[in-house]
């Protein structure tokens, strides 16, 4: 991961127990060869959940860099981070505006 640096929510240490119970963490900020993505990283369930919700609500779900991985914690976050660059769907995410 040398050209790839993941930049998480302030204090996300002290609640991160907090966050992969409730399966959501807006604000992750990937640097990826000096371009910035912010990403919004869901569990399936909690995905589903608000799909749903939105959906019955008469709504649409649309989430800009969105990234699910089986568990919302730190290492699953870093390695489908990782996964995106090593088979090359970078692309397939936004850069913030510069």
């Amino acid at each position: 991961m040398s050209n790839i640096v993941l930049e998480f929510p302030p204090g996300f240490e002290d609640y991160a127990w907090e966050v992969e119970a409730k399966g959501w963490l807006p604000g992750v900020v990937a640097v990826i060869e000096g371009r910035r993505y912010t990403l919004t990283v869901y569990d399936p369930a909690r995905l589903t959940q608000d799909v749903d919700d939105a959906l019955k609500g008469g709504r649409v779900f649309l989430e800009r860099n969105l990234v699910v991985v089986a568990s919302v914690t730190r290492e699953r976050i870093a390695s489908a981070i990782q996964e995106i660059v090593q088979t090359g769907r970078v692309g397939d995410l936004r850069p913030d505006p510069a």
